[in-house]
């Protein structure tokens, strides 16, 4: 039968640099590997707008690793105002929910806060402790308003509107009056008219006017009056006239004679 030589043994040297380092910097890794793990970020809108006293609310989110290091934290909250101060941070309750053992999960958590006034303005921050480090979100601006929209007072426009409406009303009142009062002395010059110059609408009814609205009698009879006008200017001298003319004829060649003999 062959025979095999003994095996020797390798003597154990140093352990390599590489190998020996990260054995020297693995406590140191795995803390700053659970810190990258973790994360805080505001959710919903980036900019809310408040009324002085009234709630408002916005979210956090909470990302981190489920395990018992990390699974146990302190939720809390501060504002930085428009003039740059920071104030004091304010405790809320906020518990982990259940996850999976060693994995990533996220834990959302809503702030609700009454603003006092509007020198509350500012950006909200969430802030987060654990045991080896805090995180702080990026914010959210959160604009305070004492008051909010309110109606001007109505005092003024109800005198204005009822100044306004009085004025209509007297207007309509005296358009009205001088409408009739027009329409009377139209009435009156017709029955004038009608008189002298009787036409078929005077003849069939000479006491009364026939009955039209305002609008009409002032259309259309004027131009039945001048018509009537023009006719009397136009028309003969009637026999009355002509008497009449030779009379005063007669008188003047009476005068001029008489003017005569006593010049002789």
């Amino acid at each position: 039968m062959e025979s095999w030589p003994p095996r020797r043994r390798a003597r154990r040297g140093p352990l390599p640099a590489p190998g020996l380092l990260g054995l020297i910097l693995l406590p140191w890794t795995l803390p700053l590997a659970g810190a990258e793990e973790r994360s805080v970020t505001h959710t919903g809108l980036p900019i809310l707008v408040s009324l002085a006293n009234k709630a408002v609310s916005f979210h956090c989110s909470i990302t981190y690793p489920y395990t018992p290091e990390f699974k146990n934290f302190t939720v809390r909250y501060f504002h930085v105002d428009l003039q740059g101060r920071i104030s004091s941070e304010e405790k809320i309750n906020c518990q982990p929910g259940t996850g999976s053992e060693n994995q990533t999960h996220t834990t959302v958590c809503p702030i609700t806060l009454k603003p006092p006034n509007a020198s509350a303005t500012g950006t909200y921050y969430c802030s987060v402790l654990w045991s080896d480090s805090k995180k702080i979100g990026e914010g959210t601006f959160i604009l305070v308003r004492d008051t909010g929209y309110q109606e001007p007072p109505r005092g003024p426009q109800k005198l204005l509107l009822s100044c306004f409406v009085g004025i209509l009303a007297v207007l309509s009142i005296l358009a009205t009056a001088l409408l009739l009062w027009k329409k009377g002395q139209m009435q009156a010059l017709w029955k004038h008219v009608a008189k002298k110059c009787p036409g078929p609408t005077a003849t069939s009814n000479p006491g009364q006017p026939p009955s039209e609205s305002v609008y009409t009698d002032l259309q259309h009879r004027e131009s039945e009056v001048y018509d009537c006008i023009q006719n009397e200017a136009g028309s003969p001298p009637t026999s009355q006239g002509l008497l009449s003319q030779e009379k005063q004829q007669k008188f003047e060649g009476d005068g001029e004679f008489n003017l005569v003999y006593e010049n002789l």
